[in-house]
């Protein structure tokens, strides 16, 4: 027997999706598949021979079956259109990254793309303030922060009786804090359910993690906010996890030590 062509494989599969999809679901008659395609006889029968001759469906009992091969094709095929819809939605967002920033794939897979509107840019951020907001454990970095979001991140992270908060700061994000809202900046060190740490982070994006269930970034510009992705699938969480621990391994936990000025704990 010959084997497809892979090339010519691809291509008949992205085309004749429609015929995979129904025959994975059940055996056909050809009079069912020309009713549900809205397709001639003479169109359904050169779509069967030309599927039949890659093996993916075979006519048996007096209906078309697809095969093990076509039933692997069809959720292949159709695992790729998915993650194909979330990149198009995320990718307005990734656009404003430098071409080497690499976002894995399983954190875009199955995710949820939040773009600014240029009317109202600031609204782009309740998806994440709501997430935080319900979370009792928040960690992340923010490499870039805009002042008033910040401080919107943080009311949100503490809210409630029960929160922990775990954040990583570059260095000239917090003293910009620090020097525009010095007292915030000083209560948020010194509260015992949050841990803020100073370090140099390596991506241009921010990311947070809420209870290990979700995670999300934002994308900044130099005019604001571009948007941000959240994905709350097992494999994008763990993404997450380890983009954080790459951070904290050269971060240093901020303290203030009796002066007004806060230092790195040794």
């Amino acid at each position: 027997m010959d084997q497809p062509d892979p090339a010519e494989l691809e291509a008949l599969i992205a085309d004749r999706s429609g015929f995979l999809r129904l025959l994975t679901a059940a055996p056909r008659s050809k009079r069912e598949l020309t009713e549900l395609l809205d397709c001639s006889r003479s169109t359904i029968d050169r779509v069967l021979r030309s599927l039949a001759d890659a093996y993916l469906v075979e006519y048996r009992d007096g209906e078309w079956h697809a095969t093990a091969a076509g039933v692997c094709a069809y959720r292949k095929h159709d695992e790729y259109a998915s993650f194909l819809s979330d990149l198009a939605d995320a990718a307005p967002i990734l656009a404003a990254l430098p071409t080497e920033t690499s976002i894995d794939d399983a954190f875009l897979e199955g995710s949820t793309a939040h773009i600014a509107e240029e009317n109202v840019p600031d609204a782009v951020l309740d998806p994440m303030l709501q997430s935080v907001r319900e979370a009792s454990l928040v960690r992340g970095f923010a490499p870039k922060a805009l002042i008033g979001s910040a401080m919107d991140f943080y009311d949100a992270a503490v809210t409630g009786d029960g929160y922990e908060l775990e954040l990583v700061l570059d260095g000239d994000v917090f003293d910009r804090l620090y020097e525009l809202q010095p007292q915030e900046t000083r209560e948020a060190v010194e509260d015992p359910d949050v841990m803020l740490l100073r370090g140099a982070i390596p991506y241009v994006y921010g990311l947070w993690i809420v209870d290990d269930t979700a995670v999300g970034i934002v994308v900044y510009t130099e005019k604001g906010i571009q948007g941000c992705i959240l994905n709350d699938t097992e494999t994008a969480v763990g993404w997450g996890v380890e983009q954080l621990e790459s951070v904290k391994d050269t971060a240093e936990p901020i303290i203030f030590r009796g002066g007004r000025n806060p230092v790195l704990h040794k």
